[in-house]
């Protein structure tokens, strides 16, 4: 009995390893806290069992909501479908093949610059999630929506200052400032793509004065930050805190 639960605790073990800008090295996790977690980190999470390394990664999530998911699936064989259908990672989460190399760093990047973008919706959730306030999911949706495009008609036409109004409830930023923060989003997720600097494709181009003038406003760092720091999750986390929404661990 003391073997098998022996060998049960070490084919459930799991490990979270990060990649911090500037992306040079895979670094062991210190703690779980997620405080160590800069702005922009990669964590990876492999293990032998992939529900217990996807369990590991989904708590560090709750603890640092800012990081990028990414998983590495330990078998050929192994298939991920039965776990996404119950994560709530499974819109952000990357995924590392068998074999791949997920202790290369040039591949985890590699990976997590071909993930696919975020819809408006994605957007809204995080920002609902992080902020512990299901209400601003909806009329988030609906910002970001009339950023990025699509589904600009179905919020009942109401207007800017009426937005506003809703979320001067929760803090400082008005509805104009959202649906800068989706553009900043979309910005930053062309500038690290895997296709390079392709930004303004789908109608969200930034001018680069505006661009700079936004993530100085927003995200307090300099325009050129924003094609160093991989992911969009640090782009809304650093907005927060600018905005005094949340405060930096």
């Amino acid at each position: 009995m003391v073997r098998a639960g022996s060998e049960l605790r070490r084919a459930l073990r799991s490990e979270l390893v990060a990649l911090a800008p500037p992306y040079r090295a895979v670094v062991p996790l210190h703690s779980v806290d997620g405080a160590e977690l800069s702005l922009g980190s990669v964590v990876l999470a492999r293990g032998a069992a992939t529900i217990a390394a996807l369990a590991g990664l989904t708590a560090l999530s709750h603890r640092a909501p800012w990081i990028v998911p990414s998983l590495a699936l330990p078998a050929p064989q192994e298939s991920l479908e039965p776990l996404l259908l119950v994560t709530e990672l499974r819109d952000r989460l990357v995924v590392l093949s068998p074999g791949s190399g997920d202790d290369d760093v040039a591949h985890v990047v590699a990976a997590v610059r071909r993930r696919r973008p975020p819809t408006p919706a994605m957007l809204a959730r995080w920002v609902a999630r992080r902020l512990s306030t299901r209400e601003l999911e909806s009329p988030l949706r609906h910002q970001f929506e009339r950023s990025l495009g699509g589904g600009a008609a179905a919020d009942g036409d109401r207007s800017v200052a009426s937005y506003s109004r809703l979320f001067s409830r929760y803090g400082g930023y008005t509805a104009r400032d959202w649906r800068a923060l989706a553009r900043l989003c979309a910005l930053v997720i062309a500038r690290t793509s895997e296709d390079g600097e392709r930004h303004g494709d789908d109608g969200t181009q930034l001018p680069f004065r505006t661009a700079s003038h936004y993530t100085g406003r927003y995200l307090g760092v300099a325009y050129r930050v924003t094609a160093e720091r991989l992911g969009w999750e640090w782009v809304l986390e650093a907005a927060l805190r600018t905005g005094r929404y949340v405060h930096a661990p």
